[in-house]
């Protein structure tokens, strides 16, 4: 799809469907973790991780009524570090991704834990790691559309 012929409307929407899918992934995955592990810690994430979203779709709303820089900053901010960087990179990636491979390959737990030391290792559940993985295709959709939301506000 050309950015020159796609709307400003068209653009904070598919970014708000971007943030909206990585919300869900993000809840599914906690939450049957947290059940399956009995772990409440993880039960806790859907609520934290509502805060960046909640945040984000508001500056996002802002953004399409007037067109304020301000608020496409903001939203894009708040969105990549909260969904691209630390739901997409640092969980999706590290967390499930590297830790799966690792696993997969025959790796040494000991390259895995440093960065997270009280996860469980080796992979127990298919779900949950399937979920934690796509997490990183939830942070590649969130990061294209609000790539192309900037892009498209540049003059």
């Amino acid at each position: 799809m050309n950015t020159s012929r796609t709307t400003r409307k068209q653009l904070v929407t598919q970014n708000a469907l971007a943030i909206a899918a990585a919300y869900a992934l993000t809840t599914i995955h906690h939450l049957y973790g947290g059940l399956v592990d009995k772990a409440p810690n993880r039960l806790r994430v859907p609520a934290i991780m509502a805060v960046p979203t909640l945040a984000a779709r508001a500056a996002l709303h802002r953004y399409e009524r007037t067109g304020s820089k301000t608020a496409l900053v903001t939203s894009a901010t708040v969105t990549s570090v909260a969904w691209v960087a630390l739901s997409g990179l640092l969980h999706g990636g590290y967390a499930h991704a590297y830790k799966d491979v690792l696993f997969l390959t025959g790796g040494p737990a000991k390259l895995y834990y440093p960065l997270n030391p009280s996860e469980h290792y080796p992979p127990d559940d298919l779900f949950f790691e399937i979920t934690g993985v796509l997490e990183t295709a939830t942070a590649y959709l969130v990061a294209r559309s609000t790539y192309r939301l900037i892009r498209q506000a540049r003059p």
